[in-house]
Parts: C-alpha cells; structure tokens; sequence
C-alpha cells in the first residue's frame, strides 16, 4: 500500500468515521467492519487506488447518488450511452457496499450490458435513492483517479443499500 495512502486513511479515520462493531446486513452475506478495516480492505482490493479513490468511496457512502441526479430521463440516457461505451471488462465486481456504513451499493453498469438489470429499473433505484439526500457544493465532488480506471475499468452507479437489497439483489439472484 502506498505511504499517501496509508496517511489519507488515517485522516479519512479521525475524521469521521469511527465504528468499532461488526454486524451482518439483513438478506446478504456482507458484513459491514468497522471503517478502519473496510479502507484498509479497500486498498488492499484496489492497489491501484489513490487518496481520491478512498475519498470518493467515503464520499459515496455519505451522498449517495443525490449530486449526479437532475432528473430521470438524463440520468437514463447516460446509464444508456455508458454501457453502450463500455468494453468488455469484468474487472470490477458486479456489485460492492460502500465504506463504514454501508448505506449504498455501486451497481456495476455490466449487468444492464449483459441484461440482468433493465436501465428503467436502475434508474428509478437511483433516483429513489436520491430522494431527500443532500448535495454537497461541487468542490467536494471528485472523481476516480486516472490510475483507478486504468487498472479496474469502473461503470457503475450508486443505489441506497436498502433499495437495492429489495429490488434489485433479487433479479440478480433469480440469475
């Protein structure tokens, strides 16, 4: 693991995110840890992951979806030219909780590719997920770093945990 890393995880840490206990979700097999290990986990998943990387996962687990949302049909039509735009490549799972909380997923846009999940339905999962949360101001928002999408191809979006343990993790295991 880079040293950078190692030093942004322990800002990440003392900033907040400060769980100690382990607890099963309802419905599937993750375990959330507490965060520490989740970011160390992460970054021992993800070599090539930079401070931003670790960033946006934390990121992602605070906003969710609500800062990328304006409304269905946009939000519809770019899952639609991603996948579209997409290769081939597995290398990034299908799906993944986020950090410390685990309160929402990253859907891997593969299973709209390959036909295991409609665009309108990951849409609306979305945009449900969106509702009520708060946008963060534009300067906090940030990408994967260059080296991440080199080495893992990522194409996913970010659906609450709850929604998608209720309607999508049960298209995915009737597969």
């Amino acid at each position: 693991m880079k040293p950078l890393s190692l030093i942004f995880i322990a800002a990440l840490l003392f900033v907040g995110c400060q769980h100690d206990t382990k607890r099963s979700t309802p419905d599937t097999d993750q375990t959330i840890v507490p965060c520490s290990e989740a970011l160390i986990a992460y970054a021992e998943q993800y070599p090539q992951a930079e401070p931003a990387d670790l960033y946006k996962l934390v990121f992602q687990d605070l906003y969710g979806p609500g800062h990328l949302i304006t409304d269905s049909a946009s939000c519809a039509h770019y899952i639609e030219r991603e996948v579209a735009d997409m290769g081939t490549s597995a290398l990034f799972p299908l799906f993944e909780y986020t950090l410390c909380d685990s309160n929402f997923v990253r859907v891997n846009l593969k299973l709209v590719k390959d036909g295991h999940l409609d665009v309108r339905q990951l849409t609306r999962a979305i945009l449900c997920s969106a509702d009520g949360l708060p946008t963060p101001h534009p300067k906090f928002v940030m990408r994967h770093s260059d080296a991440f999408k080199a080495a893992y191809d990522p194409h996913y979006r970010i659906v609450r945990r709850d929604i998608f343990e209720q309607q999508i993790l049960p298209l995915l295991k009737g597969d």
